[in-house]
Order: C-alpha cells, then structure tokens, then sequence
C-alpha cells in the first residue's frame, strides 16, 4: 500500500470552533469548523451541503473576535460534513485568521508563511 501525498497548499490545524454559515438565503446555526487552514476548513452541520456550493461563514473561536469568511465555496462533502475553500479574503479578514492560526498550540505553526510580528 502506498503512503497517502498531501497536495494542500496550507497547513491545517485541528481546532473544533462554534461557527455559523449562510447558503442559498438560509443561516446555520449549528455548525463546527474543523481542520482550519489559511485557505479553507472542514465544517461539520446539521444540514448536508453539495459540492460548489457557494457560502458565507463566521467562526466564532472562544476569547478572540468572531472571524468572518465573505465568500467561500463547498469543494467536497460527506454526510454532514464538507470542506470549504475560502475565495478572495480580504487584508484584514486573512490578518485576522492568521493571527487566529497562530495563537493556536505551537506543533503545526512551523508551516505558515509569516510570523506575527510581519502581520
């Protein structure tokens, strides 16, 4: 058995954050945003989701400000879960993730691009 290539382009982080989406005019309110990463998150919800499906998603981590995602696409869903890839974060929306990513345990934030001084 050959071992399993990663191919994503930023490092995911393993964090379990109360979120909130809209799609198609509805708002979730039961949601958890899994496996986050600069460039997207696994979501897990009440409400299956299809693939290219477009959504709006706010992940609302304890003791930081709730980070709002504009724009963001369903790439891939299983069950109740789906990952979503962010489109075209604003400066202070990817700021503020990065921040987000790198107050987290130090064991995957070798792999981000810009420490927070540079931020």
């Amino acid at each position: 058995m050959e071992p399993t290539v990663e191919h994503r382009k930023h490092q995911r982080h393993h964090v379990n954050f109360p979120g909130v989406y809209l799609a198609n005019s509805v708002q979730v309110k039961e949601a958890i945003v899994l496996d986050l990463s600069i460039g997207g998150c696994r979501v897990a919800s009440t409400i299956p989701m299809s693939p290219d499906s477009a959504i709006q998603l706010q992940i609302r981590p304890q003791h930081v400000a709730p980070i709002s995602i504009p724009s963001a696409i369903v790439r891939w869903a299983s069950g109740y879960a789906f990952g979503v890839q962010f489109r075209d974060l604003s400066e202070h929306e990817s700021s503020a993730l990065t921040r987000l990513l790198w107050s987290l345990p130090a064991s995957g934030r070798e792999s981000l691009s810009n420490p927070p001084s540079e931020i």
